[in-house]
């Protein structure tokens, strides 16, 4: 299963990884995919559905949508 590590524009770091969506967990081709997201700084893990191909997209484009979907951030 893939997993990535990025940092949103508060500093804080998460890392994703995509919940399995068949019995290979294997991810079909053209489906989107919900990744769960965890970062230390955030109690609950984040739930985000993005497109098949995340594992390809940007690092600030994936911390982008993360940001957007996660609390807001302690200052």
């Amino acid at each position: 299963m893939a997993e990535r590590t990025v940092t949103d524009s508060a500093g804080r770091t998460w890392t994703c990884t995509a919940e399995s969506t068949g019995a290979d967990g294997a991810t079909a081709q053209g489906r989107d995919v919900v990744l769960v997201c965890t970062s230390p700084d955030v109690e609950e893990p984040l739930h985000i559905t993005v497109g098949w191909q995340w594992e390809s997209m940007s690092a600030p484009g994936l911390a982008r949508l993360i940001t957007q979907a996660s609390p807001v951030p302690k200052r």
